[in-house]
């Protein structure tokens, strides 16, 4: 059981790590939906967690290079 909980957790961090490389190919529109959804929603799931992280990294990059989008 613990090997199968190891397994999920590994395949869910690969996942959202693929997922995360794609933040660049969304549109401003979309990246400040999802960034509401983070903000609003609190999230206290592990993906779900990183899964914002991501998106709060994609937005600091666009702030960066001058697009303040959210």
């Amino acid at each position: 059981m613990r090997a199968l909980t190891l397994t999920i957790s590994l395949l869910a961090c690969f996942t959202l790590a693929a997922c995360g490389k794609g933040l660049g190919s969304l549109t401003n529109q979309e990246l400040v939906a999802k960034n509401d959804e983070c903000v609003q929603g609190n999230p206290t799931s592990p993906g779900r967690v990183t899964a914002c992280e991501n998106i709060k990294k994609e937005c600091a990059k666009r702030r960066k290079d001058g697009n303040y989008a959210c």
